[in-house]
């Protein structure tokens, strides 16, 4: 039974006065300990009594419940949305911007961390990640110590190495399993997005696709098998492979979805480290690499905007400007965002953004609307302004007539 008193002494003799702690992120983080106590509560009691202590979060699907940010010297997210929006209101909680791909670096560098708080999965005797492998694999093999609570009913689907049981220590099981989040059923939009998307996605091709209506929307319309290489993976990939239109073993660094996803993935070799599955060069070479993204913000040249409008935070960088930029890279590939003429009355484009640029225009080959189409390969400037402002005003003429 994972008790309080396990973990908070164990904290208190691995990490130092002014140490870092890393929780481990997505829908397999911990959440409440098997006696019933928030982990967040038993870390900040933990934090307060060391002093000084930094915490380090990851992709929080659901809020993280007991967590009190004055409990420590610094809260860093690597990325805001999800879980933490209302974490990231508090001070000390700050956001770093950064993509994916460099999350490593940053963990390996000036945010290392003293410890690695996270839940395993005991399979004959050896230790495995289950919903995510992310960033923590990275922090593993740089020889990070790892606290770790075993759950006994949580799926595996790493196709990493076993952890080194070494660098692990045990401070107690639990059963409640990763959070189930199913995807949402796509509304016409996404669909007709999704049909004007497929066009350009030939047979055999290696699609990466973000979480949502879209995502799910092109993997139930296809009608040609792909390959999935992607950093979500979502519970669209199960239909497809039902349908037969799975051509190999999908890639990704984190699990997203039911219960039916968790089950179909269990005992796969799917999950990797973002060194692997953000890896722009390994995404750019061999066969054509297609990135199917969207936006909250367009400028008039292509830069995109995924955080938020203006103050207004709904999500992180994650790994869009890393898809974009291999897909443009890949020879026959594509960097396609796709994005509805508006969304609650509002148009995506915007004449400057509100935020910095999430992506650059330059990683940009396609911008696809359910109406039309912006082709930018091969475009300067000028002409790219004009091909993306032509799109939308199309989109508001026929809406006026």
């Amino acid at each position: 039974m994972t008790t309080t008193s396990e973990l908070s002494r164990t904290l208190r003799t691995l990490l130092p006065a002014g140490g870092t702690v890393a929780l481990g992120d997505g829908v397999g983080a911990i959440r409440t300990l098997e006696d019933g106590r928030p982990v967040g509560a038993v870390l900040s009691d933990a934090a307060r009594q060391i002093g000084g202590v930094r915490l380090v979060l990851g992709w929080m699907p659901a809020p993280l419940n007991g967590i009190d940010p004055d409990a420590f010297a610094d809260v860093i997210a690597l990325m805001p949305g999800w879980g933490l929006r209302d974490l990231l209101l508090c001070p000390p909680a700050r956001f770093v911007p950064t993509p994916l791909s460099a999350i490593p670096a940053l963990l390996a560098g000036s945010l290392r961390p003293d410890v690695l708080i996270t839940r395993l999965v005991d399979r004959s005797g050896r230790l495995h990640f289950g919903t995510e492998v992310s960033w923590q694999r990275g922090l593993v093999e740089s020889g990070v110590p790892v606290l770790a609570i075993i759950d006994t009913t949580a799926p595996t689907a790493s196709a990493e190495a076993p952890v080194d049981p070494e660098q692990v220590t045990l401070v107690g099981r639990t059963g409640d399993g990763p959070i189930p989040i199913p995807d949402k059923e796509p509304e016409p939009v996404h669909e007709a997005l999704a049909d004007a998307v497929l066009r350009f996605v030939p047979e055999g091709a290696r699609l990466q696709y973000g979480p949502g209506q879209l995502g799910t929307a092109l993997l139930s319309r296809t009608t040609v098998p792909l390959r999935i290489d992607t950093g979500l993976l979502t519970d669209a990939v199960v239909d497809l492979d039902k349908r037969g239109l799975l051509a190999a073993t999908p890639s990704a660094s984190y699990l997203l979805g039911s219960e039916t996803l968790y089950n179909w993935a269990d005992g796969k070799p799917i999950l990797r480290g973002i060194e692997h599955t953000h890896d722009i060069t390994r995404l750019s070479r061999s066969d054509p690499f297609i990135a199917v993204n969207t936006a909250i913000e367009i400028d008039p040249v292509g830069q995109i905007n995924v955080e938020g409008v203006g103050d207004n935070v709904f999500g992180g960088i994650g790994g869009h400007p890393d898809y974009c930029a291999a897909a443009s890279c890949s020879r026959g590939g594509l960097s396609i965002i796709a994005v509805p003429s508006s969304y609650k009355g509002r148009s995506p484009l915007v004449q400057a953004l509100s935020r910095p640029a999430s992506t650059p225009a330059y990683h940009v080959d396609l911008i696809v609307t359910e109406s039309g189409c912006a082709d930018l390969r091969g475009a300067d400037w000028p002409r790219r302004r004009n091909l993306i402002t032509d799109l939308f005003s199309n989109w508001e003429q026929a809406t006026d007539a």
